[in-house]
């Protein structure tokens, strides 16, 4: 009587494993399928912003109230903001920069950009009431394939309406035997790996202006512009950074 007992029990037992497994079985592979979906969803999605948002330019909070800069992409400042996005376009090729030169880069505020290249002009304002010092910086958010070794930054700076500075930047083409950056034929060299350009604004008075006009492309002189970058992907951002007064 008793094994008969222990007999059933066993059976039962074994009849709930079974059922188990068969569960399981149907679950695991249901899992195991929504974690693909979610993680190519991840990756769609991480790949859209990477490929659409090309460039960014912001302003960070400083804690000073009689210190501040706002952002505009329009001289009148109709809409003043920290933060601005250009939208380039999703496929663009190499072009000679020569034919940039042809071009009226900055005439056009906000995005001007055309088939082959990004150029976004903006303008930074002191809105506070005593004269600052900021840091402005170019940064590689994300480049992928190489494609940083074809590329080709130029940044514009106008003062008070006044042309301050106008220069093409590349990622050096080697380093000499002092271990100094070579730079690319008629460029600066990239301030490092991951900065494009860094520097410092001082004596920034209230109400004054400066109109930044940023253009990129990939440079089809440059030997580095092979086959093997296709498909790359770049995003970049330009930060500002209020230091404080000028005397800082």
């Amino acid at each position: 009587m008793i094994s008969e007992k222990k007999g059933e029990s066993f059976i039962r037992r074994r009849a709930a494993e079974v059922r188990t497994h068969r569960i399981l079985r149907k679950i695991i592979p249901a899992i195991l399928a929504t974690i693909v979906v979610l993680m190519v969803l991840i990756y769609v999605i991480s790949v859209m912003y990477t490929k659409f948002g090309s460039f960014t330019v912001s302003v960070n909070k400083y804690h000073v109230l009689q210190y501040g800069l706002s952002l505009s992409e329009d001289r009148y400042f109709s809409s003043p903001t920290a933060r601005l996005d250009c939208k380039a376009a999703e496929e663009i090729t190499n072009i000679d920069g020569a034919l940039l030169d042809e071009i009226d880069l900055g005439a056009v505020d906000g995005n001007d950009s055309g088939d082959n290249y990004l150029c976004y002009t903006f303008y930074c304002k002191n809105t506070g009431k005593e004269a600052l010092s900021y840091d402005y910086s170019i940064n590689i958010a994300n480049m992928t394939m190489n494609i940083e070794k074809a590329v080709r930054i130029r940044l514009i700076s106008n003062y008070n309406g006044e042309l301050l500075s106008k220069i093409d930047y590349a990622r050096a083409a080697g380093v000499d035997d002092d271990g100094n950056s070579v730079p690319e034929p008629n460029t600066t060299a990239f301030f490092n790996k991951t900065i494009v350009v860094k520097d410092t604004v001082a004596d920034f008075k209230p109400g004054d202006v400066m109109k930044y006009t940023v253009v990129i492309w990939l440079e089809g002189n440059d030997p580095d512009c092979v086959d093997s970058i296709i498909g790359g992907i770049m995003k970049l951002d330009m930060k500002f950074s209020v230091v404080g007064t000028s005397d800082v």
